[in-house]
């Protein structure tokens, strides 16, 4: 049976909306909407009402695009907002026959979120390390197997209440249900890495506009994540106070040319339009270049430092992963990261038709994610099957809108 699931990423100068309909076929992407959004710093909701307004025209240009209504959705969080804890749960397998179903699954990973939590942080996702079935470990997928006795090694990932809160408003007060929350290491993961690259050691750098998110993956799991208040918006500002020109020149500059390294232009020079001067002023492509590359280096340098620090980055087999619109369209970027982090390195889209591009990577990434765990988000209880993970309607449906804080606690409540 094909399902629908509705993706929303709030980023600091964008909002992306992705609708796809999963099937036994795979993932396939019917839309996508995005627009500007200036109410979002370096992953936190500054400004409500700007928010709200972003993602109304986002989920708009989905509807018209799929002619579908869109009523809940999934959104994500900054991995550096995040926080992960580690934990077991503990059931016995009460069907006469042992054998373990996907209810059993739903109970232990329910009971692995029993424990003692800050007041200020809120579950978002409990993610699976390994089940244990009858002191048997090292067991990824337990359904259909025989045992008295089954444990779950989980990783409990929460967040800060006042983030989420805000987050969980905004598009509320677009006329959306929130569903659920993706932490967004684990979407990008799912959309632009391969099997191998988690096995033997990763990291995804995804460059936004405010600020520049890392996460580590190793053994196939999400071992750490981080971010530092850097972004693109930092190379435009840079390009601004350096060739004297509006920041809306200098972000039309660096999209315009988009480049990092002067030998990948055949220009030597450029026309600027200045602050204080009347007429366009030329200057050297090397100086627009030396800038843009001056900073990308910093970004880069920093999450190196970072990776140094907490002793990871011997362990990234895999190499870098670069990903976001801050500078992964830049042409000299992979050099540049490679220079600095002395890494395999390589620009991560997403490879869907329609949303091949670094800027949709998250949008899609909760999508394929949700697809991916879907026995975690639906139950058959008592012959009804509920199917929590299905959000598409044609247009002209009965929108149904509730208390969304309630709706995510119920849904990990019922389905964890």
């Amino acid at each position: 049976m094909d399902n629908i699931i509705a993706g929303l990423d709030i980023g600091t100068s964008k909002v992306s909306a992705v609708l796809a309909k999963t099937s036994s076929k795979g993932l396939q992407v019917l839309g996508v909407g995005i627009s500007q959004n200036d109410g979002v710093k370096k992953g936190v909701v500054v400004d409500i009402e700007s928010t709200t307004k972003a993602v109304e025209q986002a989920v708009d240009q989905l509807r018209n695009m799929t002619n579908m209504e869109i009523d809940s959705v999934f959104i994500n969080i900054s991995g550096g907002h995040a926080t992960l804890f580690e934990n077991r749960g503990v059931i016995a397998v009460t069907r006469e026959d042992k054998e373990i179903t996907g209810e059993d699954v739903r109970r232990v990973m329910q009971s692995a979120r029993i424990f003692a939590l800050p007041p200020e942080k809120e579950i978002i996702d409990v993610i699976p390390k390994q089940f244990i079935v009858d002191g048997y470990d090292e067991i990824r997928d337990p359904i259909g197997m025989f045992g008295t006795r089954l444990e779950v090694d989980a990783c409990i990932v929460t967040c800060s209440s006042t983030t989420l809160q805000n987050l969980v408003r905004s598009v509320e007060r677009a006329g959306l249900d929130i569903a659920g929350v993706v932490i967004e290491p684990l979407a990008l993961g799912e959309v632009l890495l391969t099997n191998d690259e988690k096995e033997l050691g990763v990291t995804v750098i995804d460059v936004g506009a405010g600020k520049t998110e890392y996460s580590v993956f190793e053994n196939g799991l999400l071992k750490s994540s981080g971010f530092i208040p850097v972004g693109g918006d930092s190379i435009t500002n840079d390009l601004a106070v350096g060739l004297r020109v509006s920041f809306g020149e200098a972000e039309k500059l660096k999209k315009q040319y988009g480049l990092v390294k002067p030998e990948y232009s055949q220009q030597t020079s450029i026309q600027v339009k200045s602050i204080a001067e009347d007429s366009p002023r030329e200057i050297g492509i090397d100086e627009l270049c030396e800038i843009i590359e001056a900073r990308v280096y910093e970004i880069f340098f920093l999450v190196n430092r970072e990776l140094v620090k907490s002793g990871i980055k011997n362990k990234l087999s895999s190499g870098v992963v670069v990903t976001g619109g801050g500078v992964s369209f830049l042409r000299g970027c992979k050099e540049v990261v490679h220079e600095v982090m002395g890494l395999p390195v390589r620009i991560g889209i997403p490879e869907y038709i329609g949303v091949s591009s670094p800027v949709y990577s998250s949008g899609v990434g909760i999508v394929k994610y949700l697809a991916g765990r879907k026995h975690y988000y639906s139950s058959e209880t008592e012959g009804t099957s509920k199917k929590s993970w299905y959000f598409g309607k044609q247009k002209n449906k009965q929108v149904q809108k509730g208390k969304t804080l309630d709706r995510i606690k119920d849904f990990f409540d019922e389905y964890f």
